[in-house]
């Protein structure tokens, strides 16, 4: 198929002009993230059915008519597996992009299987087998070759036809007005993010630490935060979350014993660790009631375990009462959100807490009556 590199404003605005009349449109980005918080978005590619193009970000500098082509109700946006792309599109304001169709999502609620690639889905849909060949491609390299822009096409190219054989399936099972309310809900995640004091619940294992350790990742996690956005840097580049995890456990009160963790860069010791060690100090320094506890409401609290089985428990039984896949109803990182919001922040500090998402939207609507529901949470149901 032909395509069409955009590389000016004016001809980004003709293609959306025509593209506003499709149904369809099937968008793919293509970006570098390897040492970067944000992502860094090298191609965006669209396909309406007849026209594709292959935006170049680095050249434009009129966003506006694809932030209207992307919010015009009018027209379904159809993205895989897109909360990579959704990110790189957040980059240039080009959010919200709506209706939005994952692809991926919707071979889940067909039933196809979890965390299906698009190559395999191509593959089964069209019977054609994509070169993934230039997948490694530093996509803010100029000039690009004819290959890889060729490779960006086609990540494209055949999204439509993959998407009408998993839409004739879903509303033939009644889901497809499922799937698109979870296109609007992965837009709009983005408005519910963790407060920063409290992201250090999301740090695997966290739940293991005391309160004065809990403090001290508290201010850790903060710090890690604030220095990656300044800095634009991925989080693992400055500290690994295992590495948090063990300073807080260890509260290194030298260099020296900071230089004896195990597995710790010493590297990132000498660029930051005077910065740490005024944070452990600051933390210690905390009245222990001002500490985080692991968790609250002990007398009615079962145990980490038993209360996930609950709740992956509660999950089984609203896929089998409702015939949506468990797997598209819940991911871990959900169930994980819901148990902090239940038992592993105050009544008080609660309040200050999105909403777990198993209580919003359809989700609320089919797991309520099967989540296991503290005896503290009951009121603010």
């Amino acid at each position: 198929m032909t395509y069409q590199l955009i590389t000016t404003s004016s001809a980004l605005a003709a293609f959306c002009a025509q593209a506003a009349s499709a149904e369809v449109l099937a968008v793919d980005t293509e970006f570098v993230r390897q040492t970067t918080l944000s992502p860094k978005l090298g191609l965006i590619q669209l396909f309406d059915g007849k026209q594709l193009a292959l935006v170049d970000p680095l050249v434009i500098d009129d966003w506006s008519s694809l932030q209207q082509l992307f919010a015009n109700p009018a027209v379904c946006k159809v993205v895989h597996s897109c909360n990579e792309d959704l990110e790189a599109l957040a980059t240039k304001n080009l959010l919200p992009v709506l209706p939005l169709i994952d692809t991926q999502l919707a071979a889940e609620l067909a039933g196809w299987g979890g965390s299906q690639g698009y190559a395999k889905l191509v593959q089964r849909v069209c019977a054609i087998e994509l070169d993934k060949s230039e997948s490694r491609t530093d996509w803010i390299a100029r000039p690009l070759s004819a290959l890889q822009l060729e490779y960006a096409a086609k990540d494209v190219e055949h999204l439509l036809d993959v998407y009408q054989a998993l839409k004739t399936e879903l509303e033939a099972k009644g889901h497809y007005q499922l799937l698109l309310a979870e296109g609007e809900h992965l837009i709009f995640r983005r408005c519910f993010a963790l407060p920063l004091p409290f992201r250090h619940l999301e740090l695997k294992n966290s739940n293991l630490l005391s309160p004065r350790e809990l403090a001290i990742l508290r201010e850790l996690v903060i710090w890690r935060q604030d220095y990656a956005q300044q800095h634009d840097m991925a989080l693992g580049f400055i500290f690994k979350d295992h590495h948090l995890l063990d300073i807080a456990k260890r509260r290194p009160g030298s260099l020296e014993s900071m230089f004896n963790i195990p597995d710790l860069p010493g590297r990132e010791v000498r660029r930051h660790g005077k910065t740490v060690l005024a944070l452990i100090e600051k933390a210690k320094a905390l009245p222990l009631e001002q500490c985080p506890a692991p968790y609250y409401h002990t007398d009615l609290f079962g145990g980490f375990k038993e209360e996930m089985q609950k709740i992956t428990d509660g999950i089984k039984a609203a896929a089998k009462a409702s015939g949506i896949p468990a797997e598209f109803i819940a991911v871990r990182r959900q169930s994980a959100e819901f148990f902090n919001w239940c038992w592993r922040v105050n009544d008080q500090d609660r309040a200050q807490l999105p909403v777990p998402e198993f209580l919003r939207g359809w989700r609320r609507d089919i797991l309520l009556e099967h989540l296991p529901l503290p005896a503290h949470i009951q009121p603010l149901i």
